[in-house]
């Protein structure tokens, strides 16, 4: 298969690039499409960078690498979204990732940070061992991004991604500013979760623990949404701005790599509304403190993993604006 020509055209190639780095003289490489793009080469800094015009307001997400940073720069009274890498002895290596980045931007419509966070994570995905996401873990990041999504209006994207915590460990799936929500999410014909631990449905103090379910079904063409497509969807819904570079790292601690794209093609469909429940009084769970009262031993049961049946289980708590705008997003079908 021979390469894209239009890609082929667009850059300098390694041996001229190679020649540009040991003259030691600066230099600013345009690079052919919109918006305006240029690779340049600053010997004495020493930095190697791409440079990609952008207008309005626009943030630089932080790459959490040693040598890589991204920022935001005024040039000659234009603002610039800059890709710099830092270590002279990486310069070689690093250009033709630069020349993606800007590829991506110009072929492929990308803006400058959604750019930069694909080809890293494709960089590093060549160093990684093959592995798939697994269906729980799919159909579990599909149920967490129906709640986030259908909180954006709610609480703007700045707090709803601040208040993703599905990642880390400990934590329930959402810390929002009154109360915390987990997210269970199942394709049973019945509305039955698996509870992973004795902790996970205990309050923190003070704070009441609400729990979202969701069933989903697979769904025919042209309904529901693949985990690509809601990712995507839910994206949209954010908006431009620094808390995208965010949610792509949450994404990333859930498990999403870009590269799964071509094999999660299974469209989702709600097989019922999802609803809201309060964790507390009769709501169906085991606790630590519950088992202590019975005299057992918890210490003795390293792994506790059990299921719970919602069907049909009334909850006479009012279910809070809050929580049915987190049971209700429809920006996915």
């Amino acid at each position: 298969m021979n390469a894209d020509p239009r890609i082929d055209e667009r850059h300098v190639s390694a041996e001229n690039f190679d020649r540009m780095l040991d003259s030691g003289v600066p230099v600013t490489l345009a690079v052919a499409g919109a918006p305006d793009t240029f690779i340049f080469i600053e010997p004495r800094v020493p930095e190697l960078g791409l440079r990609v015009a952008v207008s309005g307001k626009a943030d630089a997400p932080d790459t959490k690498l040693r040598n890589i940073l991204a920022r935001i720069a005024l040039r000659d009274g234009k603002q610039f979204f800059e890709v710099v890498v830092t270590a002279r002895d990486l310069f070689h290596d690093a250009y033709p990732i630069l020349c993606s980045v800007a590829d991506r931007v110009q072929l492929g419509g990308l803006s400058p940070a959604r750019a930069l966070h694909a080809t890293l994570d494709r960089m590093s995905s060549l160093l990684r061992t093959p592995e798939a996401l697994t269906r729980e873990r799919e159909i579990g990041l599909f149920g967490e991004l129906l709640v986030l999504g259908g909180l954006i209006e709610r609480l703007g994207a700045v707090k709803v991604v601040e208040a993703w915590r599905g990642s880390l460990a400990e934590e329930h799936d959402f810390g929002l500013p009154e109360l915390d929500v987990e997210v269970k999410t199942t394709t049973s014909e019945s509305r039955t979760h698996w509870i992973e631990s004795l902790t996970q449905l205990v309050p923190k103090e003070g704070r009441p623990l609400w729990l979202v379910s969701h069933q989903l079904t697979s769904a025919g063409v042209g309904t529901g949404s693949s985990l690509p497509g809601l990712v995507d969807a839910v994206s949209a819904q954010l908006g431009p701005g620094r808390h995208q570079g965010d949610f792509e790292d949450a994404l990333a601690r859930s498990g999403w790599r870009d590269d799964y794209r071509e094999r999660l093609t299974t469209r989702w469909a709600r097989r019922s509304a999802s609803r809201g429940y309060h964790v507390t009084g009769p709501f169906p769970r085991l606790t630590p403190d519950d088992l202590r009262d019975r005299g057992v031993v918890i210490d003795r049961i390293p792994t506790i993993r059990y299921r719970i049946d919602l069907d049909g289980f009334a909850d006479e708590d009012k279910t809070p604006g809050i929580i049915r705008s987190a049971c209700d997003f429809q920006g996915w079908t």
